[in-house]
């Protein structure tokens, strides 16, 4: 580990491309519409958690989960996004943030309402970084306008009048 102008510590910029790298790499998997390659830059025992808060484990059962996708809902789909920041807590471990959308297909720009932040955690094992956990979230602010808050209620009641009762 460097010690950069700020006094803080950083690594090198080599580094730092190869753990933004693996963002790139995930995104240019999904829009060629292909699981194994999104998979690609996921260490065989990945930890993903979808945006919709569904959770896979290993690199094997996210490419099963996305293939059958990008035959169906998510066919002709683009990700677009940029990492926000990186940071190294060691030699061996990043935490990175990012931003992204989906294209949906037919459209040029990113669907407002599918804009995401996403928190990944890389680990270099063997000279090779790789994803070992990644967190996808929905923005949903509210309480920044009135019409955004209700949907966001509403969208809330929905969900829990769908779910399965408990039972006592």
């Amino acid at each position: 580990m460097n010690i950069g102008e700020n006094g803080k510590e950083s690594e090198s910029q080599t580094e730092l491309d190869q753990v933004r790298a693996l963002y790139a790499r995930a995104m240019e998997g999904w829009n060629l519409g292909s699981g194994e390659a999104f998979a690609v830059p996921f260490a065989d025992d990945c930890d993903f958690i979808a945006f919709d808060g569904v959770r896979f484990r290993g690199r094997e059962e996210l490419v099963r989960a996305h293939d059958p996708l990008f035959k169906t809902h998510l066919k002709g789909t683009r990700l677009v996004g940029d990492v926000t920041d990186v940071r190294f807590l060691g030699n061996d471990v990043a935490v990175m943030h990012a931003s992204g959308g989906t294209v949906l297909r037919g459209k040029s720009a990113p669907a407002p309402e599918r804009n995401s932040i996403q928190t990944l955690v890389a680990i270099r094992r063997s000279g090779e970084w790789k994803v070992v956990a990644f967190q996808n979230t929905r923005v949903r602010p509210i309480g920044r306008s009135l019409r955004g808050t209700l949907l966001w209620l509403l969208s809330d009641w929905f969900w829990k009048w769908c779910l399965p009762k408990p039972t006592a």
